[in-house]
Order: C-alpha cells, then structure tokens, then sequence
C-alpha cells in the first residue's frame, strides 16, 4: 500500500507549492532506517563523553605545568642569596626556572613537570600574602588522592618562604593544589616516575 506524502515543489517562476504525492512502503521504510542511522552516529560522535573527555580506549596523556611565569623579584633574590653561588642561582632563577604563582604565593615547578625515582619533591611556596599553606593532590590517571596536609613544620614565619612539598602515595600524574589559610589556590600538575 503506498503512503502520502507532502512534497514541496520550486517552479520556474521561483513560487514554491506544497502538492500531495504516494511513495511505495519500501521508499519510506528504507528512508526512516536511514535516518535512524544518522541519529544514530551523531549521537555517538556528538553526545557520547563530555568535552574534553577522553574516549574510552584512548591512553591517557598527562601535562604537566610547564608554565615559566616572571616572579616577584623578590622570590628570586630570597632564593638566589640562598645558593652558595648567587650569581649563577639568580641568572637560571630569572631565564630557565619554571616558576608559577598567582597572587599569594608563588613555586618553583620541576624544569620539565616530572618528579624522577621519588614520590615526593621540595616545592616549596614563597609566600606574597601571610597565611599557612596546605596542599591536596589528586590522581589524573587513576585513583588516588592525598588529603589536605599542611606543607613543612612550624617556625617559618607567615610570610616568605615555607619549606617543604607535596607527597604522593604512588607515581602518576597529579593535579596538586596548594591553599592559603585556605584561599587563593594555586593549582598544576606534575608526573611523578
């Protein structure tokens, strides 16, 4: 049994008019099939992950901060006078160091992201703003977090530098946020081998 359907016609003198017409069952049907695949693919390649997800399959990459900022100036001279060679310490602090901060506290990160056969590293703030810092850490590419820990002992004053870093319960790629008093985060992350 054929089916109606409306059809819309251009004529010679540009007027559209929309004109009844039969189409064979097999026509429609295979029609409608075709479109379910459509539907079908641009609900796998458009609805499937969020953006930015990764697709199931796909290996994970990790990116660590590489971010080479310009510090306050006097971050570099705390920790250039703090080297036996303060010349040299100052040149690579100011050139080459991958330096990341925001407007309390500034770090210097490893040159090129990874914290090699340890899992923990001396990333140590300098603090622009008074407060104590913590930090917490989660794992990118796997499970695992580390709870918020406050970053090296008393004594240091709360301003300035404050020593110590984050410590990882296992190597990975972490995203490592550090807080504070509780504010300000200043976030990155590193690959820890």
């Amino acid at each position: 049994m054929a089916s109606l359907v409306f059809v819309t016609e251009m004529k010679a003198d540009r007027t559209q008019r929309t004109v009844p017409t039969t189409v064979e069952p097999r026509y429609v049907r295979s029609c409608t099939e075709g479109m379910r695949v459509v539907y079908a693919l641009v609900f796998v390649v458009a609805g499937c992950a969020p953006a930015g997800a990764s697709v199931v399959g796909s290996p994970f990459v990790c990116a660590p901060t590489i971010a080479r900022m310009t510090p306050p100036a006097v971050a570099v001279e705390f920790f250039a006078n703090g080297s036996s060679q303060p010349e040299q310490a100052r040149k690579y602090l100011r050139t080459k160091a991958n330096w990341f901060g925001n407007d309390a506290m500034w770090v210097i990160l490893p040159e090129q992201g990874e914290i090699v056969g340890r899992l923990d590293d001396k990333i140590a703030p300098y603090r622009i703003k008074a407060g104590q810092v913590t930090y917490e850490a989660r794992r990118l590419d796997g499970t695992g977090a580390v709870a918020k820990t406050r970053i090296g002992p008393a004594g240091y004053g709360d301003i300035g530098f404050q020593a110590g870093g984050p410590a990882f319960p296992a190597t990975g790629c972490w995203e490592v946020t550090y807080l504070l008093s509780g504010n300000d985060p200043l976030r990155f992350v590193v690959r820890v081998r």
